[in-house]
C-alpha cells in the first residue's frame, strides 16, 4: 500500500515537473511577425531596417506578452502584387504568422488583404497610401503612413496659394497612387496642368520624360514615385537639360536617398511627411541614436514607418497581453500610441491619425524640415 502511494506521489510530481517544463517552453516561444517589403531597392531595406530596429528595441526590453520575444520573418514582394500575395500566403500558412507589417506599394497591399482576411490574421501596412487600402470592412487592417487625401489638406493649399504656378506638370509612377495623384493634381490646377505622364516602376531612362515636361513650359513639375533611384535620376535628367521650375515630391515620397541618389540636382526640391528626424521627443532621439549606431546613416520616414509597424503592434499585443488576433485588433484601436514621430491613434478604419505633417526641402544634399 506503502509501496503504491510512494509511486502515486512520483508520477504526480513527474506529471507536474512536465507540465511546468511544457508551459516554460510555451511561454519562451517567440512571437512571429511576418515583414513584407521590396527589400532589393533601397526603400524596402530601409523599412526591413526600421522593423528590424523595433523588434530588438522590444526583445531588450523584455519583449511582448509574458515576456516572449519577437520574432521577425522577412519575405520580398519585389514590388509586384503576385510576388506579395504569395509572401503573405507562405506567411500565414507555412510559417503559421498571424501578424504581417511592412509594404510600400498600394497596389501589393490592396491585393494582399483577401489572403490576410480569408486567414483571420492581421495586417499593419507600413508606407501603402491610396486611401482604399483601410476602406473596407475587414477590421484587423491597420495603415501607419498618411493617405493621399490627408496630405491634400496642407500640401494642396501650399501648391495653391504659395507657390502659385503658372503651369503644372506631373510624372507619376504607373500604379494605383501614380494614377490617383494625378488625378488629383487634374482636380486641384484644372487647365494649369498642361502636361502628365507615367513610367514604370522599374524604368530607369527618364530621357524622353524629361524632354517633353521641358518642353510644356510648366514651372512646376511634382513627382510620384515611391523608389528614390527613380525620382533621382528624373530630377538629374531633369536638370540635364537646363530645367529651372520648381521641383517637388508629393508628400511621403521625399526620402533621403534622393538628394543621394540626384546629387545637386535634387537642391530645393521640396515636400511634405509625418516624418523628420530632428523630432525633439525621447523616443526620437533614442531611435535615431540607435539607428544611426546599428546602420550608420540617419533615419527618415520609411524607416520610421518600418520601425512603427512592428513597434506598435508589438506594444499593443503587450497592453493586450496575448497574440489572439481579434484581442490586439481592438486594443489598438483603443489606445494613445508613443511613436518617434509623437502619438499616434487608430480611426475606425484602421488608419493612423498622428500630430501634424512637416514641411521639407533638400539643401545642401539633405532633406530638412522647413517653416510652414
Amino acid at each position: 500500500m506503502r509501496l503504491n502511494l510512494t509511486r502515486t506521489i512520483r508520477h504526480l510530481a513527474v506529471a507536474t515537473a512536465m507540465t511546468l517544463v511544457s508551459g516554460a517552453a510555451l511561454a519562451a516561444e517567440p512571437v512571429k511577425i511576418g515583414v513584407i517589403f521590396p527589400i532589393k531597392n533601397i526603400i524596402g531595406k530601409q523599412g526591413q531596417q526600421g522593423a528590424e530596429l523595433a523588434a530588438e528595441m522590444l526583445n531588450k526590453a523584455g519583449g511582448v506578452a509574458e515576456g516572449r520575444q519577437v520574432k521577425l520573418i522577412v519575405y520580398d514582394t519585389n514590388y509586384a502584387p503576385v510576388e506579395g500575395v504569395a509572401a503573405v500566403q507562405r506567411l500565414l500558412t507555412e510559417d503559421e504568422v498571424k501578424f504581417v507589417v511592412g509594404e510600400i506599394s498600394s497596389t501589393v497591399a490592396l491585393a494582399a488583404i483577401p489572403v490576410v482576411e480569408s486567414e483571420g490574421a492581421l495586417v499593419m501596412f507600413s508606407v501603402p497610401k491610396h486611401p482604399d487600402v483601410t476602406a473596407g470592412k475587414y477590421p484587423n487592417v491597420f495603415r501607419l503612413n498618411s493617405t493621399t487625401a490627408i496630405d491634400a489638406v496642407s500640401f494642396d493649399k501650399y501648391l495653391k496659394d504659395d507657390i502659385t504656378p503658372s503651369k503644372v506638370a506631373i510624372l507619376a509612377e504607373n500604379n494605383d497612387l501614380g494614377q490617383l495623384s494625378v488625378q488629383n493634381m487634374k482636380k486641384l490646377f484644372g487647365e494649369k496642368v498642361v502636361f502628365s505622364d507615367f513610367f514604370g516602376i522599374q524604368q530607369s531612362d527618364f530621357s524622353s520624360l524629361a524632354s517633353n515636361t521641358r518642353a510644356s513650359g510648366a514651372d512646376l513639375l511634382c513627382i510620384v514615385a515611391s523608389n528614390p533611384e527613380q525620382s533621382g535620376n528624373l530630377l538629374r535628367a531633369m536638370s540635364d537639360l537646363g530645367y529651372t521650375g520648381k521641383r517637388c515630391l508629393m508628400p511621403g515620397l521625399l526620402n533621403n536617398n534622393v538628394p543621394k541618389v540626384a546629387g545637386k540636382a535634387a537642391e530645393g526640391v521640396f515636400s511634405e511627411d509625418v516624418y523628420a528626424p530632428s523630432l525633439d521627443n525621447e523616443l526620437n532621439k533614442t531611435f535615431v541614436a540607435n539607428f544611426q549606431a546599428k546602420y550608420g546613416a540617419v533615419p527618415g520616414k520609411i524607416e520610421v514607418l518600418g520601425f512603427e509597424s512592428v513597434w506598435v503592434l508589438g506594444n499593443a499585443i503587450k497592453a493586450a497581453g496575448t497574440d489572439k488576433v481579434e484581442k490586439v485588433s481592438e486594443t489598438l484601436r483603443k489606445q494613445e500610441w508613443k511613436t518617434p514621430r509623437g502619438s499616434l491613434h487608430f480611426d475606425q478604419s484602421g488608419q493612423a491619425i498622428s500630430d501634424k505633417l512637416y514641411r521639407l526641402v533638400v539643401k545642401d544634399r539633405q532633406v530638412v524640415e522647413t517653416a510652414h
